[in-house]
């Protein structure tokens, strides 16, 4: 369902009543997407895309919380009973236009992070390691010192990001040739274990996009809480709100081509995502009633009130030496990875889970 309205209740009938504290929006229509709803069908000159946002309501796990009323909000819930995920946004994808250079998965904000010299050191220090054992990994800090008026203009700068090749993010890859009928958005997406190791072993440029096929992927955390904004459920780290590390701002989850670069190229010479040397198939920005400002969800859902949540410097310092710590368990004294622990540990980072523990 898309919505358009100043209304951050428009929309969410029959739903569960903490569910419009989120908003997504897709930010080239300017449509809004209400989760737990009917898929939503977009389309633009890289591909026609159905996009179904499926998240877990506290009815899931409170029995004294009212159920939603609404057929296909009360079988979501249904659904994620006896998972760990947060969420799971699937998607269904056809191209118009066959990608010929890598595609990525990422999340971006539009403003720089402030982090004290030490949290960013440690943050780069994790963001190292994830690398090593990914190798399609990217992230950038975004606009510096260096980067000048002229540079803005024409785009020959990165946004702050991390990302990750589409063959390695996505939980579940089903591909459907020309005949035969797709799986159902909205129930679990099949695809064997086999299947899913090989493509995080291998990477971008694993699966033959072509112009034919219909591709039905989804993508699955335990880790994040849209609806309380907050990251949860990291081994040895205690749940911490999002705008521990974000501020107010929005983020932004983006599925982007790197252009005039083939797979090969860009895993032996690992440039720059540069705006101008991307393009963007589809942008969703994701915001939240009380705890972002700014974005497009002023101009969609209308003005909201901030309450930002009380943060410290020393407290995401903490935060991040334990989780440097459980990844350094990770890898042995060589800095090679512990063999088995590639696909999970790499997984993680992309907010997935082993499939062993979703079941």
């Amino acid at each position: 369902m898309g919505i358009m309205s100043n209304d951050w209740k428009a929309g969410h009938e029959g739903q569960h009543a903490e569910l419009h504290n989120m908003c997504v929006i897709d930010t080239a229509t300017l449509q809004r997407i209400v989760p737990n709803s009917d898929p939503i069908t977009l389309d633009n000159d890289c591909f026609t895309i159905q996009i179904m946002l499926l998240v877990r309501t506290p009815d899931v796990d409170l029995v004294k919380e009212p159920t939603p009323t609404l057929p296909m909000a009360k079988s979501i819930s249904e659904y994620m009973k006896g998972r760990q995920r947060r969420f799971e946004f699937q998607f269904r994808v056809k191209f118009k236009k066959v990608p010929t250079g890598p595609i990525f998965l990422g999340c971006e904000v539009e403003q720089q992070i402030k982090l004290g010299r030490i949290t960013k050191g440690l943050t780069s220090v994790l963001l190292a390691m994830i690398r090593r054992i990914n190798s399609g990994f990217h992230y950038s800090w975004g606009i510096d010192k260096k980067t000048t008026p002229e540079d803005l203009d024409s785009g020959n700068y990165e946004k702050t990001h991390l990302s990750f090749p589409v063959e390695a993010s996505m939980d579940r890859i089903v591909i459907t040739k020309p005949g035969e009928t797709p799986p159902t958005l909205g129930q679990e997406l099949p695809e064997t274990d086999a299947s899913v190791k090989r493509r995080r072993k291998l990477g971008a440029g694993c699966i033959n996009w072509n112009g034919e096929d219909t591709y039905t992927m989804c993508l699955w955390s335990a880790y994040v809480d849209w609806i309380q904004w907050r990251c949860m459920n990291v081994v040895g780290v205690r749940a911490f709100p999002l705008g521990l590390v974000l501020g107010t701002q929005p983020i932004s989850l983006s599925v982007y081509e790197m252009k005039n670069i083939s797979n090969l190229d860009h895993k032996k010479k690992r440039p720059p995502h540069l705006r101008n040397s991307l393009e963007v198939y589809t942008r969703l920005e994701f915001s939240h009633s009380s705890k972002t400002e700014g974005g497009l969800s002023e101009t969609c859902a209308g003005k909201h009130v901030v309450v930002p949540d009380a943060c410290s410097e020393l407290q995401l310092s903490e935060l991040l030496e334990k989780r440097q710590s459980q990844y350094e368990t990770d890898l042995d004294v060589d800095g090679m990875v512990i063999e088995d622990e590639t696909s999970t540990t790499a997984a993680s980072i992309t907010s997935s889970l082993d499939p062993k523990d979703d079941e």
